[in-house]
């Protein structure tokens, strides 16, 4: 692919350019070639991805080509370079077939750079090690300008030292000040160094090996292979400069200490310049401030706020269950603790989570937009053979639930695990409602169900089937019990009066149909399914199982349905149309008409556009909306202090939404029988920038699933992975682990020595320490 910075005689933007790369590697294209004009930054900033990605650079590129390069990215420039050529280089191969210009690899951390000709001033300026990774490289030809490898904390530089510009000084003038650590090796003639920061040695065998086995890939890149014997011939006339140790250096300058003020004038000053590199933009006064302040003093100073802010996957889960404190458990070596903590959030997290849920935790995991999200989904699964929880202590308080779907289930199992007695009323002759009723045995196999439905025994709820409630049953079960939760969902289904509806099947009868071993034959029919959301997808899918011929779900508007139910119907062959507005159905004719003019055969229509409560039951003093559903708070309260009402009754929604209200609704009762107040759970997720996804490895986590393996991914988003990377950091000794009666710990900080620096806030990896006004 070739990308024009000039089009036309106008010249491309480098941001243009940049969206265009990007684009082209998004779309899977592996060699690129950029026909420059003099656009930045060009070939950075590519995420390392499943195949290498290889840029080629024509014409005249401007400053920053290959900034912030990344792994699997490789730079071909085929003529000489502008300043910082791999500039911040994070693993990208930079190839420049001529010289660079100023600033070449400034800061650079890993990576290589191969240079053909030699480099302008300041080179290989503030480079540094990670110790994770192998050394960044810098190569030159020729020679290298003035200031080269100034602050330089890592890496390995070579100067061949081949036709330099300055035969007598290859190095130019004033290398390696404030050089602390990395290794330069270079051959010919230099007139200076700084002495107080390196020394000059000869080769080791061990740097002749490296140097020797490493010299021939740069002359094959740069097209010099023909120097190889004569820059390989004699180790002699190679020399190596190293950072003095920190020993060394204070033997050096003996054991005379000075303040700042003194060391600005008598050191930086004269080495550096007054003012340093930026003198000209200082314009505030440049006094030495006489202290470092601490305790009262300080202007900010950090907390702990370990679990003050949630995971956006435990943030996104409407069951609320912290899917982090699992991973936590695991890496403590916990797995059975970290397996069984489900239970106190859901009762059902083998078919929920595990199986139906579209899990909207791994949807927002932070994880994911490294490379995958943390199987949050296989965790549910592997908790199906769990034994219920022991429950609490009997209290004597008596509650009721009326309807045995999955809202009444949570509500039924968080009582019963508190100690409450609770009698759980179902109409059909089984719990579970849509669960068991309507959701396809193809996405939810029955004995995952029943292996979870068996649980609620072990807790003492007692279920009462087949057994209906209308007004005199419910005036007894309100009189006979001290709290009331409405959980019935919604089963009437929702009907358009256009001209034949009357013909029209209801999409959740056709469902429990097929559940109830009672299905339609539909062999060689066209089926209509009217809605498209994951509902009529299921019930797309049952018409292709039970001998559809063909099968089309039409919407008034795009189609709500998403993840593995349109998928799974689309690959059975399930057409989705849109917008189409029914206008009248022909049974007789066998012919669905819509209002934009068209239609289209059906020998069988399903709707599915939602359904409707059946709460006739109820006494007028409690209300319900518009729409037919019960009106309740946040908290699951009706207009009657002594009934609750949950799930599908009260609005449209996930299963898990009905689970997490079950467990909301469960404390709020609890706290009422119990006397005591009911504290809302904060819930305030933490801003992604705060977790540094900078420490953690690209992986992927094909194969089987392993809980260990997916716990090590975890970047533990707003709490403590006990890392002591904070005490590790802090210069003064400020931070301390403390361990705490329960097994627990915390980080500790002694405000006599913390200055208020923030180091700790900015190294931590899971954005646990924030910086906050220290104020009284």
């Amino acid at each position: 692919m070739i990308i024009k910075g000039n089009v036309d005689g106008k010249r491309v933007s480098s941001k243009n350019v940049e969206e265009q790369i990007q684009k082209a590697v998004q779309n899977g294209i592996s060699e690129i070639t950029i026909v420059a004009d003099g656009q930045h930054g060009i070939g950075g900033r590519i995420w390392p991805r499943n195949h290498k990605v290889k840029i080629t650079v024509e014409g005249p590129a401007g400053q920053r080509v290959g900034s912030m390069g990344m792994e699997n990215t490789e730079i071909v420039i085929t003529g000489s370079s502008s300043d910082d050529t791999g500039w911040l280089n994070c693993g990208a191969t930079i190839t420049v077939l001529g010289d660079v210009a100023n600033g070449a690899h400034n800061a650079g951390a890993q990576g290589i750079l191969y240079v053909q000709g030699g480099g302008g001033a300041r080179c290989d300026t503030m480079t540094k090690k990670n110790p994770r990774f192998s050394n960044l490289q810098s190569w030159y030809f020729r020679g290298v300008g003035d200031s080269f490898a100034e602050f330089k904390a890592g890496g390995i530089a070579v100067v061949c030292g081949v036709n330099p510009r300055d035969p007598e000084n290859v190095l130019g003038y004033r290398p390696c000040v404030g050089m602390v650590g990395g290794t330069i090796y270079f051959r010919g003639p230099i007139k200076e160094y700084s002495q107080a920061d390196v020394k000059l040695e000869d080769l080791t065998p061990q740097d002749w090996d490296w140097l020797t086995t490493n010299m021939k890939p740069y002359l094959q890149a740069i097209d010099r292979l023909s120097h190889f014997e004569e820059l390989t011939r004699d180790i002699s006339v190679w020399k190596k400069f190293i950072a003095h140790t920190p020993v060394e250096k204070a033997k050096t300058r003996g054991k005379l200490k000075m303040d700042m003020a003194d060391f600005r004038q008598k050191v930086w000053e004269p080495q550096v310049g007054k003012g340093g590199m930026f003198s000209a933009y200082l314009t505030h006064d440049r006094t030495v401030l006489p202290y470092i302040t601490v305790g009262e003093e300080r202007r900010l100073k950090p907390l702990w706020k370990n679990d003050q802010y949630l995971p956006p996957c435990t943030y996104a889960c409407p069951s609320r269950i912290p899917s982090h404190k699992r991973a936590q458990l695991i890496r403590q070596g916990r797995t059975a603790d970290a397996l069984a903590l489900v239970l106190q959030y859901s009762p059902l997290p083998a078919t929920v989570c595990g199986t139906v849920c579209p899990n909207l935790c791994m949807t927002d995991c932070t994880r994911a937009k490294l490379d995958e999200p943390l199987n949050i989904k296989e965790y549910g699964a592997a908790a199906l053979n769990l034994k219920a929880p022991k429950k609490a202590r009997a209290t004597g308080h008596t509650v009721a639930v009326i309807g045995g779907g999955p809202g009444g289930l949570s509500v039924a199992w968080q009582l019963g695990l508190k100690g409450h007695a609770v009698d759980l009323y179902e109409a059909t002759s089984k719990i579970g409602g849509k669960l068991e009723m309507c959701i396809p045995r193809e996405r939810l196999p029955k004995r995952i169900l029943d292996k979870e439905l068996s649980r609620f025994a072990d807790i003492g709820v007692k279920v009462h089937v087949e057994t209906p409630v209308d007004n005199k049953k419910f005036e007894k079960i309100y009189k006979d019990h001290e709290v009331v939760v409405i959980a019935v969902g919604a089963h009437e289904a929702r009907i358009i009066p256009f001209s034949g509806h009357e013909d029209v099947v209801p999409g959740i009868d056709y469902l429990k149909e097929v559940n109830f071993g009672k299905p339609r034959k539909l062999n060689g029919k066209k089926v209509v399914v009217i809605g498209a959301g994951n509902v009529g997808m299921d019930i797309a899918c049952q018409a292709w199982n039970h001998g559809a011929e063909i099968v089309t779900c039409v919407d008034i508007q795009k189609p709500a349905s998403f993840g593995p139910e349109q998928e799974l119907a689309k690959e059975k062959g399930t057409q989705i149309l849109f917008p189409k507005e029914t206008e009248k159905y022909d049974a007789k004719a066998k012919k669905i008409y819509f209002k934009d003019g068209t239609s289209l055969d059906a020998d069988v229509v399903v709707i599915s556009i939602g359904e409707r409560p059946v709460v006739d039951f109820l006494p007028a003093e409690i209300h319900t909306d518009e729409r037919g559903y019960i009106a309740v708070n946040d908290l699951g309260q009706t207009t009657d202090v002594k009934v609750f009402a949950i799930g599908d009754a009260t609005k449209p929604g996930l299963i898990t939404h009905s689970i997490g209200q079950g467990k909301v609704a469960a404390d709020v009762i609890s706290a009422q029988l119990m006397n005591y107040d009911y504290i809302p759970e904060e819930r305030r997720v933490i801003p992604f920038e705060r977790v540094k996804t900078q420490y953690y490895e690209i992986c992927s986590m094909l194969g089987k699933f392993s809980a260990k393996k997916e716990a090590d991914r975890c970047m533990s988003c707003g709490s403590c992975r006990d890392c002591s990377m904070c005490v590790e950091t802090c210069y003064y000794g400020a931070i301390s682990r403390r361990q705490l009666p329960n097994k627990s710990y915390e980080y500790v900080v002694d405000e006599s020595k913390c200055i208020g620096c923030g180091f700790c806030v900015g190294i931590c990896p899971c954005g646990v320490w924030e910086m906050v006004e220290n104020v009284s």
